[in-house]
């Protein structure tokens, strides 16, 4: 087997290891996600089985509370438990302590999405039982899991008996400190019911008391090997069903569940709706179920996968990343991706800022189809993210920090309901959906009201200050360890971008006037300046540097072990803020700037979130930080295979899985877009030595190859222009056109050694912008030793009048940038 697809488990006896598989060998399909804890109960760690959307939801206890406060926690809560199943072969049970295994492995397939653990067991009188558990969650039957297990004896008569179950396993809740994981959910508000369908059926039900949902689900078995008789009986909190058979020398039972959730009052139509999805689920029978999660995933890599060659670690942890988007994002319009997926119960199953920045981009480039998805369910949202921008005083719209039904559920403002950056976060995410696809039905299905509501939200958040011009006050950016500041950039800048968004986007859709006013407040809005840099907000410079030096290694992360006004008051930031805006708005920083900017949060960033490494590896790609921006690759596309974090257990790290796609893309690939077409500045570590991988546009596919220093442009589906740097290329359908991969110097711009560095800097983007170029296609060129200190403000590589500029240049381009400075925590 191809061990680029594969995860393999061999180790069954360290704790450690088998609590982190418990979340690595999670399956899913964006409705339904199964966490990989083993069959055997005395190796299983945490049990969890969830629906994408199905949760709990009770009174936020505040000590003190305040007008406006989120009002109800939301928790993603496990589902009835149905891995679980006893064997009997020969009256003696199977795995029990007489016995010993001789082979036991597990693998998770990726290329074709299901789990198998083999195994070879010696029972007490010696006998030699093979066998093994398939276990799959099929992409097109919502809410069904199926268990397959396969035997061979050694003799071709034996008695099997089985006890076959799901119940309802009410989880402990942890105890702990740490404010990622929920410890607030004891699971007392549910309760446990048993019915019978129309065709007698026992289904086991759970009723929450808070949201006043009902989870219903269904048991069924297959028998083939051997006669067979059933019994089903009722558990307190669970269904039963005993299985006796007299099998042959093989023997294969294929145990079918199906979970579906709805409204309380909405029950008897679930129950039909479950026996006839389990009902499709048994006719078509595994062997077909399978064969259609094959074509299934056949379809999804034929468009998402991305080839590296020379690596096998790094190709199988980018798949990874890629199934595990997959398998954890919801494909109906009424459900998006949590903060760990499907997974684990870490962040309570919560939907934030990170499924449009870091997970939507994948799918507008791969399967447009999700993301529209996932920006449906934003749009189903709107009337309470409208009440909530009410409460609060505002016009529009506001979207929650964190959410599963819709309501704010952040109990911490400062980094919670303050991060209003979120509403530019998912209208962007729009604006580049609708940008790169062309589908403008999504305007006439809610998209509209998003994007208006979105920029009416920020003309009634600012205040116009004289001197400075229309601030928003107040606020929190990324960074969450810089809490309730004024004029944090990323905000301002993604406020502008909203506005000018909506205004491009709904010229002659929507009232002239408040279009006018969005774009007036566009060009009004402050963004902070400074002579060398550009700070994070209007307090940030001013502050002390955090005491890096005398903080040891235990330490990390910062907000579990110092409180926040301690870790406010200091210049340190928990993840990229303004690098971030500089990754999502490459061209708005001259290169000095954007070189600047990085040397500068680069030594007061702890990295304490694992969103950062891919906004710093992109911005320290793009600098020529070459071994920089590849070691922030390894972090990102690592974190959870690796563990890197220290806490996968808890579950994934969707974010990052999102990151490790976007470094690739807009890192070493430079994608952007000019003039309504993909453009590609290319950059790729030497590290690597060949790349290939589809995007989609306008609902067609573009192949991208990278070997031998080349790269070649291949449209599958019809004609298309892009750029490669600033030239503009007409491609024809399945022609393919052969680039270097490094810029070609256009314009020579030598220095005046009698300007200062600012007027300098400023002349240089001047002429880059006039002659419609890219800062990579401008050499800069000094006439004396006295300027070249000044050249290390820039991007471009250091040169001096030479009769060969242009190899030097391209060897200059070629060569690695040291990172010279401090660097607070390396992982």
């Amino acid at each position: 087997m191809d061990e680029e697809w594969v995860i393999r488990q061999n180790n069954f006896e360290d704790i450690e290891d088998l609590k982190k598989n418990e979340t690595l060998f999670t399956l899913g399909n964006g409705f339904l996600g199964i966490r990989g804890d083993l069959i055997q109960e005395e190796k299983s760690f945490q049990k969890g089985t969830y629906i994408n959307g199905f949760y709990e939801k009770g009174p936020i206890k505040y000590g003190e509370n305040a007008y406006g406060y989120a009002q109800n926690w939301q928790t993603m809560i496990s589902l009835p438990e149905g891995k679980e199943i006893d064997f009997v072969i020969n009256n003696e049970k199977l795995f029990n302590p007489k016995g010993r295994f001789i082979e036991s492995c597990r693998i998770l397939n990726m290329r074709e999405s299901y789990t198998k653990w083999s195994f070879k067991w010696e029972d007490s009188k010696s006998n030699i039982i093979s066998g093994s558990l398939l276990t799959i969650v099929p992409f097109d039957y919502r809410g069904t899991v199926l268990y397959r297990w396969d035997f061979e004896f050694a003799n071709s008569n034996n008695q099997v008996k089985i006890n076959s179950k799901i119940t309802y396993n009410r989880p402990k809740t942890e105890t702990t400190k740490d404010p990622r994981i929920s410890a607030h959910f004891d699971h007392n508000s549910i309760s446990v019911d048993k019915s019978e369908s129309d065709n007698s059926s026992k289904i086991l039900n759970i009723v929450t008391s808070g949201s006043s949902l009902i989870l219903s689900s269904i048991m069924d078995h297959q028998v083939s090997g051997g006669e067979y008789k059933v019994q089903n009986s009722e558990l307190d909190e669970g269904l039963s069903s005993f299985i006796d058979i007299s099998a042959g020398s093989r023997l294969s039972i294929t145990k079918i569940i199906t979970y579906d959730y709805d409204i309380e009052e909405n029950r008897n139509l679930l129950s039909k709706r479950l026996i006839s999805q389990q009902s499709k689920a048994l006719k078509d029978g595994f062997e077909s179920i399978i064969l259609n999660q094959r074509s299934f995933m056949e379809s999804f890599w034929s468009r998402s996968d991305i080839k590296l060659d020379g690596n096998i670690d790094i190709q199988r942890s980018i798949r990874f990343n890629l199934f595990q988007l997959l398998q954890s994002t919801g494909r109906d319009g009424k459900r998006s991706i949590a903060a760990k997926g499907l997974s684990g119960p870490g962040y309570e199953g919560h939907y934030f800022w990170d499924a449009e920045t870091y997970v939507l981009p994948f799918f507008i480039y791969t399967n447009p189809e999700i993301a529209k998805s996932m920006l449906l369910y934003r749009i189903s949202i709107m009337d309470k993210a409208r009440e909530r921008a009410d409460i609060l005083g505002h016009k529009g719209i506001l979207f929650p920090w964190r959410t599963i039904n819709g309501e704010e559920s952040s109990a911490y403002f400062p980094a919670g309901t303050a991060q209003y950056h979120i509403n530019a976060d998912i209208a962007l995410g729009l604006s580049k959906y609708l940008e790169i696809t062309g589908d403008l039905t999504i305007l006439d299905q809610g998209g509209c009201e998003l994007l208006s509501g979105t920029a009416n939200f920020w003309c009634s958040l600012g205040d116009t200050i004289e001197g400075k011009g229309f601030c928003f006050n107040g606020v929190t950016g990324p960074d969450e360890y810089t809490a309730l500041v004024d004029n944090n950039f990323y905000t301002n800048i993604m406020a502008k971008k909203n506005l000018e968004m909506a205004a491009y986007w709904l010229n002659g859709r929507h009232d002239t006037e408040e279009v006018n006013l969005w774009i007036k407040r566009a060009g009004e809005i402050y963004l902070p300046k400074n002579i060398d840099i550009t700070p994070q907000d209007d307090s940030f410079l001013g502050k002390e540097k955090w005491d890096f030096k005398n903080t040891s290694d235990d330490k990390y992360p910062l907000l579990l072990n110092f409180h926040p006004l301690n870790i406010y008051r200091k210049q340190v930031l928990k993840q990229a803020d303004t690098v971030m805006a500089q990754f999502l708005f490459r061209d708005f920083f001259p290169p000095g700037l954007l070189k600047r900017n990085f040397d500068y949060y680069e030594e007061v960033t702890t990295r304490d979130s694992s969103l950062s490494a891919c906004a710093q590896g992109i911005n320290a790609n793009w600098l020529g930080y070459e071994d920089l921006a590849w070691e922030y690759f390894l972090e990102t596309v690592h974190t959870d295979l690796k563990d890197l974090h220290q806490n996968v257990f808890h579950g994934l790290h969707t974010a990052s899985m999102g990151g490790s796609y976007l470094i690739i893309l807009f890192g070493f690939l430079g994608l952007d877009t000019r003039d309504g077409n993909l453009m590609f500045r290319p950059r790729l570590p030497r590290y690597i030595n060949n790349l290939e991988l589809n995007v989609s546009i306008m609902g067609g596919e573009l192949n991208i190859k990278i070997k031998d220093d080349k790269i070649s442009y291949t449209p599958i589906d019809g004609d298309i222009e892009i750029f490669h740097f600033s030239n503009l290329i007409l491609l024809s359908k399945n022609e393919t056109k052969t680039m270097s991969l490094y810029p070609r110097v256009k314009l020579h711009i030598k220095l005046d050694s009698t300007q200062d560095r600012l007027n300098m800097e400023e002349s240089i983007f001047d002429d880059i912008n006039k002659h419609d170029l890219l800062p990579e296609e401008v050499m800069i060129i000094s006439s004396g030793d006295n300027i070249i200190k000044y050249l290390n403000y820039f991007s471009q590589p250091d040169l001096k009048t030479n009769d060969d500029l242009e190899n030097l240049y391209r060897d200059s381009w070629r060569k690695n940038r040291e990172f010279i400075g401090f660097r607070p925590k390396i992982k």
